[in-house]
Protein backbone atom coordinates (compact mmCIF):
# COMPACT_ATOMS: atom_id res chain seq x y z
CA UNK A 1 0.00 0.00 0.00
CA UNK A 2 1.43 3.36 -1.02
CA UNK A 3 0.55 6.55 0.87
CA UNK A 4 -1.12 8.00 -2.24
CA UNK A 5 -3.33 4.95 -2.67
CA UNK A 6 -4.28 4.96 1.00
CA UNK A 7 -5.20 8.65 0.79
CA UNK A 8 -7.40 7.97 -2.25
CA UNK A 9 -9.15 5.09 -0.47
CA UNK A 10 -9.79 7.30 2.54
CA UNK A 11 -11.18 10.06 0.29
CA UNK A 12 -13.57 7.58 -1.34
CA UNK A 13 -14.70 6.40 2.08
CA UNK A 14 -15.09 9.99 3.31
CA UNK A 15 -17.58 10.72 0.50
CA UNK A 16 -19.91 8.07 1.91
CA UNK A 17 -20.06 9.39 5.49
CA UNK A 18 -18.17 9.78 8.71
CA UNK A 19 -15.83 12.08 10.57
CA UNK A 20 -12.63 12.72 8.64
CA UNK A 21 -10.27 11.77 11.45
CA UNK A 22 -12.09 8.48 12.06
CA UNK A 23 -12.17 7.65 8.35
CA UNK A 24 -8.42 8.21 7.98
CA UNK A 25 -7.58 6.33 11.18
CA UNK A 26 -9.70 3.42 9.99
CA UNK A 27 -7.86 3.19 6.67
CA UNK A 28 -4.47 3.42 8.39
CA UNK A 29 -5.41 0.61 10.80
CA UNK A 30 -6.53 -1.65 7.93
CA UNK A 31 -3.19 -1.22 6.17
CA UNK A 32 -0.99 -4.34 6.36
CA UNK A 33 1.86 -4.08 6.80
CA UNK A 34 1.38 -0.71 8.51
CA UNK A 35 2.74 2.32 6.72
CA UNK A 36 5.91 3.79 8.12
CA UNK A 37 5.37 7.00 10.09
CA UNK A 38 6.66 9.23 7.29
CA UNK A 39 4.39 7.59 4.69
CA UNK A 40 1.38 7.72 7.03
CA UNK A 41 2.00 11.43 7.58
CA UNK A 42 2.18 12.01 3.80
CA UNK A 43 -1.07 10.11 3.26
CA UNK A 44 -2.75 12.15 5.99
CA UNK A 45 -1.51 15.40 4.47
CA UNK A 46 -2.94 14.49 1.06
CA UNK A 47 -6.25 13.48 2.61
CA UNK A 48 -6.70 16.64 4.65
CA UNK A 49 -5.44 18.95 1.89
CA UNK A 50 -8.06 17.58 -0.49
CA UNK A 51 -10.78 18.05 2.13
CA UNK A 52 -9.66 21.60 2.82
CA UNK A 53 -9.61 22.66 -0.85
CA UNK A 54 -12.19 20.36 -2.44
CA UNK A 55 -14.55 22.98 -3.98
CA UNK A 56 -11.60 24.86 -5.48
CA UNK A 57 -10.04 21.62 -6.76
CA UNK A 58 -13.32 20.68 -8.44
CA UNK A 59 -13.64 24.17 -9.91
CA UNK A 60 -10.23 23.74 -11.58
CA UNK A 61 -10.88 20.16 -12.71
CA UNK A 62 -14.28 21.05 -14.19
CA UNK A 63 -12.61 23.46 -16.62
CA UNK A 64 -10.84 20.59 -18.38
CA UNK A 65 -12.88 17.43 -17.76
CA UNK A 66 -15.71 16.48 -20.11
CA UNK A 67 -17.70 15.43 -17.05
CA UNK A 68 -17.94 17.50 -13.87
CA UNK A 69 -15.86 16.04 -11.05
CA UNK A 70 -19.04 15.17 -9.16
CA UNK A 71 -20.10 12.77 -11.97
CA UNK A 72 -16.78 10.94 -12.42
CA UNK A 73 -16.16 7.45 -11.09
CA UNK A 74 -15.28 7.72 -7.40
CA UNK A 75 -11.69 6.37 -7.75
CA UNK A 76 -10.92 8.67 -10.69
CA UNK A 77 -12.41 11.66 -8.89
CA UNK A 78 -10.34 10.97 -5.77
CA UNK A 79 -7.15 10.46 -7.82
CA UNK A 80 -7.67 13.73 -9.69
CA UNK A 81 -8.35 15.67 -6.53
CA UNK A 82 -5.36 14.22 -4.69
CA UNK A 83 -2.98 14.76 -7.62
CA UNK A 84 -4.08 18.35 -8.08
CA UNK A 85 -3.88 19.03 -4.34
CA UNK A 86 -0.31 17.73 -4.22
CA UNK A 87 0.87 19.94 -7.07
CA UNK A 88 -0.95 23.14 -6.09
CA UNK A 89 -0.93 23.07 -2.30
CA UNK A 90 1.72 20.58 -1.14
CA UNK A 91 4.78 21.65 -3.16
CA UNK A 92 4.98 18.27 -4.91
CA UNK A 93 6.58 18.79 -8.36
CA UNK A 94 3.83 18.80 -11.01
CA UNK A 95 5.50 16.05 -13.02
CA UNK A 96 5.60 13.76 -9.98
CA UNK A 97 2.00 14.53 -9.05
CA UNK A 98 0.81 13.74 -12.59
CA UNK A 99 2.93 10.63 -13.13
CA UNK A 100 2.06 9.09 -9.78
CA UNK A 101 -1.63 9.81 -10.36
CA UNK A 102 -1.54 8.08 -13.74
CA UNK A 103 0.21 5.06 -12.21
CA UNK A 104 -2.36 4.93 -9.43
CA UNK A 105 -5.22 5.11 -11.96
CA UNK A 106 -3.89 2.00 -13.67
CA UNK A 107 -3.17 0.22 -10.38
CA UNK A 108 -6.77 0.75 -9.28
CA UNK A 109 -8.15 -0.86 -12.43
CA UNK A 110 -9.07 2.35 -14.29
CA UNK A 111 -6.57 2.08 -17.14
CA UNK A 112 -9.04 3.52 -19.66
CA UNK A 113 -9.07 6.78 -17.66
CA UNK A 114 -5.28 7.13 -17.44
CA UNK A 115 -5.01 9.41 -20.48
CA UNK A 116 -7.77 11.65 -19.22
CA UNK A 117 -6.16 11.89 -15.77
CA UNK A 118 -2.86 12.85 -17.37
CA UNK A 119 -4.36 15.55 -19.60
CA UNK A 120 -6.78 17.04 -17.08
CA UNK A 121 -4.20 17.24 -14.30
CA UNK A 122 -1.58 18.93 -16.47
CA UNK A 123 -4.03 21.64 -17.52
CA UNK A 124 -5.61 22.11 -14.10
CA UNK A 125 -2.21 22.43 -12.44
CA UNK A 126 -1.22 25.20 -14.88
CA UNK A 127 -4.46 27.18 -14.59
CA UNK A 128 -4.29 30.49 -12.72
CA UNK A 129 -7.01 31.19 -10.17
CA UNK A 130 -7.29 34.07 -7.73
CA UNK A 131 -9.82 35.58 -5.36
CA UNK A 132 -10.78 38.32 -7.82
CA UNK A 133 -12.15 35.68 -10.20
CA UNK A 134 -15.18 35.43 -7.91
CA UNK A 135 -16.85 38.88 -7.69
CA UNK A 136 -19.95 37.44 -6.03
CA UNK A 137 -19.11 37.27 -2.30
CA UNK A 138 -20.99 34.05 -1.59
CA UNK A 139 -19.45 32.31 -4.60
CA UNK A 140 -16.03 33.49 -3.45
CA UNK A 141 -16.58 32.07 0.02
CA UNK A 142 -17.93 28.79 -1.37
CA UNK A 143 -15.38 28.12 -4.12
CA UNK A 144 -12.21 30.06 -3.39
CA UNK A 145 -12.45 29.73 0.41
CA UNK A 146 -14.11 26.31 0.27
CA UNK A 147 -17.14 26.64 2.51
CA UNK A 148 -20.58 25.08 2.22
CA UNK A 149 -23.36 27.39 1.01
CA UNK A 150 -24.85 27.44 4.51
CA UNK A 151 -21.56 28.32 6.24
CA UNK A 152 -20.74 30.91 3.56
CA UNK A 153 -24.13 32.59 4.05
CA UNK A 154 -23.74 32.62 7.84
CA UNK A 155 -20.23 34.10 7.73
CA UNK A 156 -21.19 36.80 5.24
CA UNK A 157 -24.40 37.67 7.06
CA UNK A 158 -22.63 38.07 10.40
CA UNK A 159 -19.25 39.47 9.33
CA UNK A 160 -19.72 41.09 5.91
CA UNK A 161 -16.40 41.86 4.19
CA UNK A 162 -14.56 40.59 7.26
CA UNK A 163 -15.78 37.09 6.37
CA UNK A 164 -12.98 36.75 3.77
CA UNK A 165 -10.21 37.40 6.30
CA UNK A 166 -11.93 35.02 8.69
CA UNK A 167 -12.16 32.29 6.06
CA UNK A 168 -8.52 32.81 5.05
CA UNK A 169 -7.41 32.41 8.66
CA UNK A 170 -8.95 28.94 8.80
CA UNK A 171 -6.20 27.80 6.42
CA UNK A 172 -3.59 28.51 9.09
CA UNK A 173 -3.26 25.96 11.88
CA UNK A 174 -3.08 27.63 15.33
CA UNK A 175 0.14 27.02 17.23
CA UNK A 176 0.09 23.93 19.45
CA UNK A 177 -0.29 24.77 23.12
CA UNK A 178 -0.03 22.69 26.26
CA UNK A 179 -1.10 23.22 29.85
CA UNK A 180 1.56 22.38 32.43
CA UNK A 181 0.48 19.93 35.14
CA UNK A 182 1.47 22.01 38.14
CA UNK A 183 0.74 19.06 40.44
CA UNK A 184 3.91 17.31 39.32
CA UNK A 185 6.18 19.76 37.49
CA UNK A 186 6.89 23.41 36.76
CA UNK A 187 6.95 25.50 33.60
CA UNK A 188 10.76 25.51 33.64
CA UNK A 189 11.10 21.76 34.21
CA UNK A 190 8.59 20.86 31.50
CA UNK A 191 10.21 23.25 29.04
CA UNK A 192 13.54 21.51 29.59
CA UNK A 193 11.96 18.06 29.25
CA UNK A 194 10.21 18.94 25.99
CA UNK A 195 13.37 20.53 24.59
CA UNK A 196 15.28 17.36 25.48
CA UNK A 197 12.70 15.39 23.46
CA UNK A 198 13.52 17.57 20.43
CA UNK A 199 10.60 20.03 20.52
CA UNK A 200 10.78 23.81 20.24
CA UNK A 201 9.15 25.52 23.23
CA UNK A 202 8.34 29.11 24.14
CA UNK A 203 6.26 30.63 26.95
CA UNK A 204 2.53 31.16 26.45
CA UNK A 205 0.54 34.29 27.28
CA UNK A 206 -0.01 33.30 30.93
CA UNK A 207 1.61 31.06 33.53
CA UNK A 208 1.51 27.31 32.90
CA UNK A 209 0.80 27.66 29.17
CA UNK A 210 3.57 26.68 26.75
CA UNK A 211 3.60 26.99 22.96
CA UNK A 212 5.24 23.95 21.41
CA UNK A 213 6.37 23.05 17.91
CA UNK A 214 6.14 19.27 18.27
CA UNK A 215 8.35 16.97 16.23
CA UNK A 216 5.85 14.14 15.84
CA UNK A 217 2.80 13.40 17.95
CA UNK A 218 2.22 15.62 21.02
CA UNK A 219 1.13 12.48 22.90
CA UNK A 220 4.15 10.33 22.07
CA UNK A 221 6.86 11.47 24.51
CA UNK A 222 7.80 10.48 28.06
CA UNK A 223 6.71 13.82 29.49
CA UNK A 224 3.17 13.25 28.18
CA UNK A 225 3.03 9.65 29.42
CA UNK A 226 4.11 10.84 32.86
CA UNK A 227 1.23 13.28 32.91
CA UNK A 228 3.44 16.38 32.97
CA UNK A 229 1.08 18.21 30.59
CA UNK A 230 -2.04 17.94 28.52
CA UNK A 231 -2.49 19.33 25.03
CA UNK A 232 -4.98 22.20 25.11
CA UNK A 233 -5.45 25.17 22.79
CA UNK A 234 -5.09 28.66 24.22
CA UNK A 235 -8.77 29.48 23.84
CA UNK A 236 -9.75 26.27 25.61
CA UNK A 237 -7.31 27.07 28.41
CA UNK A 238 -8.77 30.58 28.58
CA UNK A 239 -12.28 29.25 29.14
CA UNK A 240 -11.17 26.90 31.94
CA UNK A 241 -9.03 29.55 33.64
CA UNK A 242 -11.96 31.99 33.62
CA UNK A 243 -13.83 29.59 35.92
CA UNK A 244 -11.32 30.53 38.64
CA UNK A 245 -11.70 27.23 40.45
CA UNK A 246 -10.03 27.23 43.87
CA UNK A 247 -8.81 24.52 46.28
CA UNK A 248 -11.59 23.02 48.38
CA UNK A 249 -14.41 24.13 46.10
CA UNK A 250 -17.18 22.06 44.56
CA UNK A 251 -16.92 22.43 40.77
CA UNK A 252 -19.06 21.10 37.89
CA UNK A 253 -17.92 20.59 34.30
CA UNK A 254 -21.16 19.73 32.52
CA UNK A 255 -19.78 18.72 29.07
CA UNK A 256 -16.33 17.47 29.93
CA UNK A 257 -14.99 14.90 27.41
CA UNK A 258 -12.28 14.50 26.25
CA UNK A 259 -11.14 16.19 29.45
CA UNK A 260 -8.74 19.06 28.77
CA UNK A 261 -10.79 21.67 30.61
CA UNK A 262 -11.45 19.33 33.54
CA UNK A 263 -7.71 18.75 33.91
CA UNK A 264 -7.09 22.49 34.01
CA UNK A 265 -9.86 22.93 36.57
CA UNK A 266 -8.44 20.15 38.78
CA UNK A 267 -5.01 21.73 38.64
CA UNK A 268 -6.48 25.13 39.58
CA UNK A 269 -8.05 23.34 42.54
CA UNK A 270 -4.66 21.82 43.43
CA UNK A 271 -6.47 18.46 43.39
CA UNK A 272 -8.33 19.54 46.53
CA UNK A 273 -12.14 19.62 46.61
CA UNK A 274 -14.70 17.91 44.36
CA UNK A 275 -14.86 18.15 40.58
CA UNK A 276 -17.73 16.39 38.82
CA UNK A 277 -17.02 15.93 35.11
CA UNK A 278 -20.08 14.90 33.15
CA UNK A 279 -20.29 13.41 29.67
CA UNK A 280 -23.46 12.40 27.83
CA UNK A 281 -21.90 9.67 25.66
CA UNK A 282 -21.17 6.60 27.83
CA UNK A 283 -18.28 5.49 25.60
CA UNK A 284 -16.43 8.77 26.20
CA UNK A 285 -16.46 8.66 29.99
CA UNK A 286 -13.41 6.42 29.95
CA UNK A 287 -11.48 9.19 28.15
CA UNK A 288 -11.98 11.36 31.21
CA UNK A 289 -10.97 8.58 33.58
CA UNK A 290 -7.81 7.84 31.59
CA UNK A 291 -6.87 11.54 31.53
CA UNK A 292 -7.33 11.83 35.30
CA UNK A 293 -5.21 8.72 35.94
CA UNK A 294 -2.41 9.87 33.64
CA UNK A 295 -2.22 13.29 35.29
CA UNK A 296 -2.58 12.02 38.86
CA UNK A 297 -5.96 13.69 39.53
CA UNK A 298 -7.91 12.36 42.54
CA UNK A 299 -10.50 15.09 43.21
CA UNK A 300 -12.42 14.47 39.96
CA UNK A 301 -15.28 12.07 39.29
CA UNK A 302 -16.09 11.17 35.69
CA UNK A 303 -19.81 10.43 35.31
CA UNK A 304 -22.19 9.65 32.47
CA UNK A 305 -24.78 12.42 32.46
CA UNK A 306 -27.14 14.19 30.07
CA UNK A 307 -26.44 17.88 30.69
CA UNK A 308 -29.86 18.88 29.30
CA UNK A 309 -31.58 17.12 32.24
CA UNK A 310 -31.58 18.83 35.67
CA UNK A 311 -29.66 17.04 38.46
CA UNK A 312 -30.96 18.37 41.78
CA UNK A 313 -29.37 15.44 43.63
CA UNK A 314 -25.91 16.94 43.04
CA UNK A 315 -26.67 19.99 45.12
CA UNK A 316 -25.12 23.41 44.51
CA UNK A 317 -21.66 24.19 43.13
CA UNK A 318 -19.25 27.05 43.68
CA UNK A 319 -18.19 26.98 40.03
CA UNK A 320 -19.81 25.64 36.86
CA UNK A 321 -18.40 25.28 33.35
CA UNK A 322 -20.83 24.89 30.42
CA UNK A 323 -18.68 24.22 27.35
CA UNK A 324 -21.70 23.36 25.25
CA UNK A 325 -22.07 21.34 22.02
CA UNK A 326 -21.95 23.73 19.06
CA UNK A 327 -21.47 23.95 15.30
CA UNK A 328 -17.67 24.06 15.71
CA UNK A 329 -17.33 26.92 13.23
CA UNK A 330 -14.32 28.26 15.11
CA UNK A 331 -12.16 25.16 14.69
CA UNK A 332 -12.37 24.64 10.93
CA UNK A 333 -8.56 24.80 10.75
CA UNK A 334 -8.37 21.65 12.88
CA UNK A 335 -11.38 19.85 11.43
CA UNK A 336 -11.77 20.67 7.72
CA UNK A 337 -14.93 18.61 7.28
CA UNK A 338 -16.74 21.29 9.35
CA UNK A 339 -16.31 23.55 6.28
CA UNK A 340 -19.09 21.66 4.56
CA UNK A 341 -21.76 21.60 7.25
CA UNK A 342 -25.30 22.26 6.07
CA UNK A 343 -26.27 23.68 9.49
CA UNK A 344 -29.53 21.74 9.49
CA UNK A 345 -31.05 21.36 12.95
CA UNK A 346 -29.78 24.70 14.24
CA UNK A 347 -32.94 25.37 16.25
CA UNK A 348 -32.56 22.05 18.04
CA UNK A 349 -28.90 22.78 18.79
CA UNK A 350 -29.78 26.22 20.18
CA UNK A 351 -32.40 24.61 22.40
CA UNK A 352 -29.84 22.12 23.75
CA UNK A 353 -27.41 24.95 24.52
CA UNK A 354 -30.14 26.89 26.34
CA UNK A 355 -31.07 23.87 28.46
CA UNK A 356 -27.46 23.18 29.43
CA UNK A 357 -26.83 26.82 30.32
CA UNK A 358 -29.98 26.98 32.42
CA UNK A 359 -29.19 23.70 34.19
CA UNK A 360 -25.71 24.97 34.93
CA UNK A 361 -27.15 28.19 36.34
CA UNK A 362 -29.66 26.28 38.48
CA UNK A 363 -26.77 24.24 39.90
CA UNK A 364 -24.80 27.32 40.94
CA UNK A 365 -24.67 28.59 44.51
CA UNK A 366 -25.13 32.25 45.36
CA UNK A 367 -22.05 34.35 44.63
CA UNK A 368 -20.84 31.53 42.37
CA UNK A 369 -19.36 31.80 38.90
CA UNK A 370 -20.49 30.11 35.68
CA UNK A 371 -18.59 30.10 32.39
CA UNK A 372 -20.47 29.52 29.13
CA UNK A 373 -18.22 28.70 26.17
CA UNK A 374 -18.35 27.45 22.59
CA UNK A 375 -15.86 26.82 19.80
CA UNK A 376 -17.95 28.64 17.20
CA UNK A 377 -18.05 32.19 15.80
CA UNK A 378 -21.81 32.10 15.23
CA UNK A 379 -23.51 34.89 17.18
CA UNK A 380 -26.72 32.85 17.49
CA UNK A 381 -24.85 30.35 19.63
CA UNK A 382 -22.80 32.95 21.47
CA UNK A 383 -23.92 36.48 22.28
CA UNK A 384 -27.58 35.83 21.51
CA UNK A 385 -27.68 32.86 23.88
CA UNK A 386 -26.21 34.93 26.70
CA UNK A 387 -28.60 37.78 25.97
CA UNK A 388 -31.59 35.42 26.12
CA UNK A 389 -30.29 33.84 29.34
CA UNK A 390 -29.82 37.20 31.08
CA UNK A 391 -33.35 38.24 30.15
CA UNK A 392 -34.72 35.26 32.08
CA UNK A 393 -32.16 35.27 34.91
CA UNK A 394 -31.80 38.82 36.26
CA UNK A 395 -29.78 37.59 39.26
CA UNK A 396 -26.83 37.01 36.92
CA UNK A 397 -24.38 39.52 35.49
CA UNK A 398 -21.57 39.26 32.94
CA UNK A 399 -18.09 40.11 34.21
CA UNK A 400 -14.90 40.79 32.28
CA UNK A 401 -12.15 38.16 32.17
CA UNK A 402 -9.08 38.57 34.38
CA UNK A 403 -6.69 37.36 31.66
CA UNK A 404 -6.39 38.35 28.02
CA UNK A 405 -4.98 37.51 24.61
CA UNK A 406 -4.02 40.08 21.98
CA UNK A 407 -6.87 40.66 19.54
CA UNK A 408 -9.72 39.22 21.61
CA UNK A 409 -12.95 41.20 21.66
CA UNK A 410 -14.75 41.66 24.98
CA UNK A 411 -18.16 43.33 25.18
CA UNK A 412 -21.12 43.38 27.55
CA UNK A 413 -22.09 39.79 26.59
CA UNK A 414 -18.75 37.98 26.55
CA UNK A 415 -15.42 37.53 24.84
CA UNK A 416 -15.01 36.50 21.19
CA UNK A 417 -11.84 35.14 19.60
CA UNK A 418 -11.64 35.47 15.81
CA UNK A 419 -8.78 33.51 14.20
CA UNK A 420 -7.67 36.29 11.85
CA UNK A 421 -7.28 38.66 14.79
CA UNK A 422 -5.90 36.36 17.48
CA UNK A 423 -4.12 33.54 15.63
CA UNK A 424 -6.10 31.07 17.76
CA UNK A 425 -9.17 28.91 17.31
CA UNK A 426 -12.46 30.75 17.05
CA UNK A 427 -14.02 30.72 20.50
CA UNK A 428 -16.58 32.46 22.69
CA UNK A 429 -16.50 32.78 26.48
CA UNK A 430 -19.02 34.47 28.76
CA UNK A 431 -18.34 34.74 32.51
CA UNK A 432 -21.55 34.91 34.54
CA UNK A 433 -21.68 35.59 38.26
CA UNK A 434 -24.72 34.89 40.42
CA UNK A 435 -25.58 37.69 42.81
CA UNK A 436 -26.83 37.02 46.34
CA UNK A 437 -30.55 37.57 46.79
Amino acid sequence: MTPRRLAVKALMHQEQAGYANLVLDGELKKCTPPLEARDAAFAARIFYTVLEYQPLLDYLLDHFSKKPAARLDAPVRAILRSGLAQARFMEVPPSAAVNESVKLTKAMGKTSAAGMVNAVLRRAIAMTVQEEDFPDPLQRLQIFYCLSPAVARLFYREYGEEAFALAAAFRQRPVSAVCVNTLCTSDKELTEQLQAEGHTVRPGPWNHALLVDFQGSPAAGDAFRRGAYHVQGLTSQFAALCVQAEPGQKVLDLCAAPGGKSLTLAQQMQDNGLLISGEAVPGRVHLLEEAFRRCGIHCARAVQNDATVPRKDWGKFDRVLCDVPCTGLGIIAKKPDIRYKNLDGMENLLSIQQKILQNGADSLAENGRLVYSTCTVNRQENQQQVEKFLAGNPEFRVVAPEISLPGMQTDALGTLFLPHKTGTDGFFVAILEKLST
